[in-house]
């Protein structure tokens, strides 16, 4: 099959799930674009992205805007080759905001074409359909006003125009244009007919765009508002002594001898702009003092340029993560406006450890400015969506400052002054009589217009314009019709052209975009049935609302794409945004600043402790304060999730991302050490380039951390449960609960292999250090006659003190918790001693390949306790696999250590892609696990995301020393697992078309433990034990599925001797937990952020269950609820074989198992485990290739599933020719 022809026999559904107005455009994409788009088309067709947990409504908007930056920025001009300028010979903004750029001086600058984020659509013939003074009357026209609520207050109006004056003012030409009210509307219209200026068109000199505007401002964030686009102005504001600007005494914007404002901006003003302009002023000229002071040297110029650069700097983070977060009020929004500043790790980590990625830090100390292969300007369609001068009330609402203020901080109305008093040149005269504090504190206590139909101020449909001068104009203007008019001038596409230019779905009919009636038929009215006829600030303004957003989610998209733009296109913001540039004083000024209030604050320190009582500048100032939440950002994204409960029903990409916030969360908050950790120690690697007989020395900065007798660690607080170790009576909830009625499978999905591996990893890792005193269990009246012991007598297990104030004692791991093999090993140098031979490096197996046994019939093994035939099986599997390497060159030692860290790393890839996969058998798992794994390319990624945790350069233990921990060894009690008997299979008959095999025997599970099941497996053979393990399914983690004759089990010692005493494993089980103080189920839950059950019917829907639970613990006492029985109770997502409560330590516990061993990490490479070594684990992929290698006729005849942990007869997983990432979830 042809290259082109897979291509189509994939992407053939695609179309037909993609909108057809999308098709053309999809087709040009990268592979990589279209991933992303097909995520961002999935969610918009479903329209959900905004109610996604802020974790994964982050990645949508970050995928949605790469889309953007890739296809929604087009340069209008021609950009200059081969022309450079040297940043060092301008470290400071230039009055016209030249040589920003070093690669296009012109770039940004006054005079520079606005650019595009679409191709422009041709008006010209429609310019008049309809009429912009019939669209302007019917739809936009304010009735009544409609407020923002306490969201958004008259300085968020004022700012966003202050910010307007700063970027964007098209150039106009001299020829005029005039509008007349059609009769239709002429008795509704201020003004009958109006004539304005055109806007100028300009040659761009550039094929594909022939002609564009000018911006007579310049577009970067460079304070322009207050300096002036150009060096006539920047001279007029400037002082000339000690960098400041010119300001009158009472705080408010210079006049000159004609009354006209001395301001870097003065056309079309306010008095809330005027205020704005006179406050950052101030801000100026505070940073000129405080840099004069802290660098007497510093002259007139460069204290001006540095102030400069810091009032910029501070005009830019407080719009960013202030005056943004109240237009958006939404946590996601939260989230991404400070990660554009910040980065995702947050300022704390910024403030600590410096700029460390644009992802982790934000785009502001980038190393170089980005402007994706487009010279920075702002758009056409960036000016269009920024049209909000429904914002505006029809008048000023001033307050009584003399008044004492009411509980919430309001203030009495004193009068309210129409607004055309406080525009133009009648504004600066009044704000010089209302004040710089009154006008203020009004403006913070009036909510704003809201962007809405019929809520444009009617008085701007009568307005005297004014020239670049401030001069009046004598033409008054309809602004609202003539915004409409703009718009179609400047070939900006209708609102949905306008959708799709920015991948949107287009609207098809009036109700996709409301639900008023009233609007539809209103629409009808002006645009007949034709949808795409609509305009685009009527649509934005008709478009629903998502929840929290002020603009519309249309206008959005836009705002994502340039809001970053300004910042990282930017050098004063990227590469240098640093101390050399801004001097050391500056850069603390601009960081120490988080908001509008910040800056008020240090003007007027009273003004916010008096007369504000909401969080934020921007919204209305008597609002209640935003409560504090102590749940962190990210994770209200897993709780939002956990709540809804979907997370394994999203997509892969999208469940990925959710298990790596949770597990962020887990890696933070649920790693808690147990024991005192050395400091100033440190060991060599290089001393020790191979797994030590104990564990010791792998953290070369803890030597004891996972080796033999360390302490286990915890992932929560101890509950201590002296009180409660028999309540409810162990026997009890064992009988009742837990022990076996029939046995329960997993089907086809796990086998008694399976059973065994998760046994032989437990043997690798964790067993308690018991104490010499023994306990008693007496088995109740109530469940004697049930009980196979009547009582049973156990070790408790030690508790030794820890040298901590907060967990005075814990208890000592007996095995090495590193994944390094021990189960065959040992746990130091005597154990090792007895299972080598001190030839050629390997270990002891007599020749029929099973385990060898000492001349008493003992084990030699590197842990022999508690064994059975199939953990045996497994231990000999992997003595064969150690001794299989050969390098001959190498000595014995030499030998055996590369040996044990490659047969080490195959257990630990076996376990991690193969059978964790079949545990929990979903793609979200498939391709959690693989993600750890790489074999082609190596290790290229600095975190574990691009290529996993094993290569990566050093070992992480999140400032916890490495060891395995008592909620790991409560969730890892699998006993479930095991069946009644062993049903060992006749491998001499013919495999059926399945590869199964008929039954010969079943051989009871008391024959195969201990010293018993040795002998039988000697009998068995390795071959039978091993085809019959993988024929049989191993049993279901359910209620009533606990082996009983696991209650009435030999234990054994260390050395594997026999015990006299018999246990009751099930109910010991139960009070281990509780003797060791794990948490119950409902607080264990708790602890790793998951939310507790409330009702036995939040546990299970089975009856019998919920009247058994009822029965053990009381009528919906979930609290005393154990957390064996709760995660057995538990409803299983689909696919997993265990419950999501045990799953969430598996989680992080996997991970950690990986990237806290060097031998995963830094030690992971050539050096340490030789090429061939390397090469043997990158090769290996499933226990079946183990197998392959000692039995290769083995898994051909006898195997037909696709892993050697599935039931040997079901059938191979299907190929999947979807990509794993683009799979939806089973349902």
């Amino acid at each position: 099959m042809s290259f082109v022809m897979l291509k189509n026999l994939l992407l053939s559904p695609l179309r037909k799930f993609i909108h057809k107005d999308f098709h053309e455009i999809f087709e040009k994409m990268t592979l990589i674009d279209k991933l992303l788009f097909l995520i961002v088309h999935f969610i918009d067709k479903h329209n959900f992205w905004h109610r996604l947990p802020v974790f994964f409504g982050l990645l949508y908007l970050g995928a949605r805007r790469t889309l953007h930056q890739q296809y929604n920025l087009i340069n209008v001009g021609r950009t200059p080759t081969g022309v450079r300028s040297n940043p060092a010979d301008y470290p400071y903004r230039t009055a016209d905001g030249k040589f920003n750029d070093p690669f296009n001086e012109g770039a940004g600058s006054q005079f520079s074409f606005f650019g595009r984020n679409m191709m422009p659509v041709d008006q010209d013939n429609k310019l008049k359909k309809p009429d912009p003074m019939v669209v302007a009357t019917k739809l936009l026209a304010r009735r009544k006003f409609i407020d923002t609520g306490k969201q958004f207050n008259m300085i968020a109006a004022s700012w966003i125009q202050f910010m307007v004056h700063d970027w964007i003012d098209h150039l106009e030409d001299t020829q005029q244009v005039e509008l007349r009210a059609p009769k239709e509307v002429a008795n509704e219209c201020p003004l009958k007919s109006f004539r304005f200026n055109k806007s100028k068109e300009t040659p761009t000199d550039f094929y594909e765009i022939k002609t564009g505007h000018l911006n007579s401002r310049t577009p970067w964030w460079d304070g322009s508002v207050i300096y002036g686009s150009n060096e006539d102005v920047l001279k007029k504001v400037r002082t000339f002594k000690d960098g400041k600007l010119k300001l009158s005494e009472n705080g408010l914007i210079q006049q000159d001898e004609n009354g006209k404002i001395i301001s870097g901006d003065v056309r079309n003003t306010w008095a809330g702009l005027l205020t704005l302009q006179a406050l950052f002023v101030q801000e100026h000229n505070a940073v000129c003092d405080t840099l004069k002071k802290e660098y007497p040297e510093l002259k007139d110029e460069e204290l001006y340029r540095h102030a400069r650069l810091v009032t910029s700097a501070v005009i830019a983070k407080v719009h960013t993560i202030d005056w943004t977060v109240q237009l958006l009020k939404t946590d996601t929004l939260l989230a991404g406006m400070r990660a554009n500043w910040y980065g995702l790790l947050g300022k704390k980590f910024k403030d600590t450890f410096g700029h460390v990625g644009s992802i982790l830090s934000g785009v502001v100390g980038m190393k170089k400015p980005e402007n994706h292969g487009v010279p920075y300007s702002l758009t056409e369609e960036f000016v269009s969506v920024y049209r909000m001068h429904q914002l505006l009330p029809d008048t000023l609402q001033l307050r009584n400052i003399d008044a004492t203020p009411g509980p919430n901080k309001s203030l009495p109305l004193t009068i309210e002054i129409p607004m055309e008093e406080v525009v133009g040149s009648k504004g600066k005269e009044n704000l010089s009589r209302i004040g710089f504090t009154k006008q203020m504190v009004s403006m913070g206590h009036q909510a704003s217009g809201a962007l809405e139909l019929w809520n444009y101020p009617v008085w701007m449909r009568d307005l005297i314009a004014q020239d670049v001068d401030g001069t009046d104009r004598p033409h008054h203007i309809d602004l609202a019709a003539l915004e409409i008019y703009r718009d179609r001038e400047r070939s900006v596409a209708r609102y949905n052209d306008f959708r799709r230019g920015m991948l949107q779905i287009p609207i098809s009919k009036w109700e996709d975009l409301t639900d008023d009636e009233e609007a539809v038929k209103r629409l009808r009215e002006v645009y007949d049935d034709d949808v795409e006829e609509l305009d685009l600030l009527v649509g934005l303004m008709a478009e629903k609302k998502i929840k929290g957003f002020a603009i519309s989610e249309t206008a959005f998209n836009i705002f994502l794409l340039m809001a970053i733009r300004r910042l990282e296109a930017d050098r004063f913001f990227t590469s240098n945004y640093n101390e050399e540039t801004y001097t050391k004083k500056g850069l603390e000024w601009v960081n120490t600043t988080e908001g509008l209030k910040d800056v008020l604050d240090r003007h007027y320190p009273e003004m916010t402790d008096k007369w504000m009582n909401s969080n934020s500048a921007f919204s209305v100032w008597d609002s209640s304060p935003e409560p504090h939440n102590p749940i962190p950002l990210y994770f209200r994204m897993v709780h939002f999730v956990d709540k809804l409960n979907f997370w394994h029903r999203l997509p892969m990409f999208l469940g990925l991302a959710y298990l790596g916030a949770r597990r962020r969360l887990h890696q933070q908050y649920n790693l808690i050490n147990v024991r005192t950790t050395p400091t100033g120690v440190r060991s060599n690697p290089r001393d020790y380039p191979y797994r030590t007989a104990d564990g010791k020395y792998n953290d070369p900065f803890n030597e004891n951390a996972g080796s033999e007798f360390s302490f286990f660690g915890r992932n929560m607080m101890p509950v201590h449960q002296l009180n409660k170790l028999k309540k409810p009576d162990p026997m009890v909830v064992a009988t009742k609960l837990l022990a076996r009625r029939k046995f329960i499978d997993t089907g086809k999905q796990l086998n008694i292999i399976a059973a065994s591996w998760i046994q032989f990893m437990i043997h690798d890792w964790i067993d308690h250090m018991e104490d010499t005193n023994q306990m008693k269990l007496d088995a109740p009246k109530e469940v004697a006659s049930q009980c196979p012991l009547k009582s049973f007598k156990f070790y408790k297990s030690t508790e030794t003190p820890t040298g901590l104030d907060e967990i005075k004692t814990g208890h000592l791991n007996i095995r090495t918790p590193w994944w390094d093999g021990s189960a065959i090993y040992g746990n130091n140098a005597d154990d090792l001693k007895k299972v080598r031979t001190f030839i050629d490096g390997k270990l002891k197996l007599p020749e029929n390949g099973l385990i060898q046994q000492d001349e008493n019939g003992k084990i030699i093994s590197g842990d022999v306790r508690n064994t059975w035939a199939g953990l045996l099986t497994l231990y000999a599997l992997f003595v064969q696999d150690h001794n299989v390497k050969e390098y001959p060159e190498l000595k014995d030692e030499d030998l055996y250590r590369h040996a044990r860290l490659v047969t080490s790393a195959v257990i630990a890839k076996v376990h991690t892609i193969d059978w964790t996969v079949e545990l929990l058998k979903t793609n979200t798992l498939l391709a959690g696990m693989r993600k750890k794994f790489k074999d082609t390319f190596g290790h290229f990624g600095g975190d574990f995301w691009l290529s996993g945790f094993v290569g990566m350069k050093k070992p992480r233990n999140h400032g916890v020393p490495y060891s395995l921990t008592e909620e790991f060894s409560s969730v890892y009690r699998m006993h479930q697992l095991l069946p009644d008997t062993l049903q060992l299979r006749n491998i001499d008959a013919t495999p059926a078309p399945n590869k199964s095999l008929p039954l010969t025997n079943e051989i009871p599970m008391e024959d195969l433990i201990g010293v018993k099941g040795a002998e039988k497996l000697s009998k068995i053979g390795f071959i039978n034990q091993m085809v019959s393990m993988g024929h049989q399914a191993c049993g279901a983690l359910e209620l009533w599925n606990y082996p009983v004759w696991m209650r009435d089990l030999v234990a054994q010692d260390v050395d594997g001797t026999d015990r006299p005493d018999h246990v009751d494993l099930s109910a010991l089980e139960i009070y281990r937990d509780r003797e060791r103080s794990v948490a119950r189920y409902n607080e264990f839950r708790r602890r790793i952020f998951q939310i507790p059950i409330t009702k036995w019917e939040d546990l299970s829907d089975d009856k019998e269950v919920i009247e058994t639970l009822v029965e053990v613990y009381g009528d919906n006492n979930v609290e005393e609820l154990d957390l064996l029985v709760g995660i057995m109770a538990e409803k299983k997502i689909k696919g997993f074989a265990i419950s999501e409560t045990a799953f969430f330590i598996f989680l992080f516990m996997a991970g950690r198992r990986l990237e806290g061993d060097r031998f995963f990490t830094s030690n992971y490479n050539e050096e340490t485990y030789t090429k061939k070594g390397l090469e043997w684990v990158n090769t290996t992929e499933s226990l079946k290739d183990v197998l392959d290698r000692h039995y290769p006729k083995m898994t051909e005849k006898w195997m037909n599933s696709s892993s050697a942990f599935s039931v040997w007869d079901s059938s191979p997983q299907p190929y999947n020719p979807i990509p794993l990432y683009l799979r939806l979830p089973q349902q």
